[in-house]
């Protein structure tokens, strides 16, 4: 059976330019979230997972976070690099994290995943960060899973969260809860978390 992110990311792949000529910049909501980051962080080393654009990354340079950037589109760790940002090709389903960071940073991106790919990463995570790391990730609020075509007209798998049900995984995979926050987005609301390593 084919892995829906296998799925997921040949479409990114694909239409690397499309997502991007159709992507915002952050909404002051998310500016806010990476900010509560960069204040729990200070100076501190950030992977982040995902790094698309690169706006969030570039947010949280200025603010003076220390920030790795990297995403499992080849396309993508080439536009980063060549707009000088220190990039790598991870894929976070089975690449090595490395480590240990002060905080880990996945906006818009754990949501791709099934929910025991979700389970995983939280627990890999949580071995990639220092003592007391910090986690931020963005997940659509809903039930169940679905494909997109939205942005960029290819296939993207989406999986929906409850904050009841992620606040259990985190517990489980050895985080507390810091933050959340409900945002409305474009079709769906978000919910943005903040959580510690315990």
């Amino acid at each position: 059976m084919t892995d829906p992110g296998d799925v997921t990311l040949a479409s990114y792949v694909s239409g690397a330019q499309l997502y991007l000529d159709n992507s915002a910049q952050p909404p002051s909501a998310v500016i806010a979230y990476l900010n509560r980051l960069a204040d729990l962080v200070g100076n501190g080393h950030v992977l982040e997972l995902g790094s698309g654009p690169g706006w969030d990354a570039a947010h949280l340079a200025s603010r003076g976070v220390r920030v790795t950037c990297t995403d499992a589109n080849p396309v993508f760790v080439e536009r980063l690099r060549a707009a000088g940002q220190d990039a790598h090709l991870l894929d976070l389903r089975i690449d090595d994290l490395g480590g240990p960071y002060d905080g880990v940073l996945a906006d818009a991106v754990l949501l791709h995943l099934t929910r025991g790919q979700f389970a995983d990463i939280l627990r890999r995570i949580r071995r990639a960060v220092a003592t007391a790391g910090f986690l931020a990730f963005t997940l659509k609020e809903g039930d169940g899973e679905d494909w997109s075509t939205a942005k960029i007209g290819l296939p993207r798998h989406f999986t929906y969260w409850r904050e009841i049900a992620v606040r259990a995984e985190l517990e489980l995979s050895g985080w507390t809860v810091v933050q959340v926050d409900r945002v409305v987005g474009r079709t769906e609301p978000w919910l943005l978390l903040l959580a510690q390593a315990t």
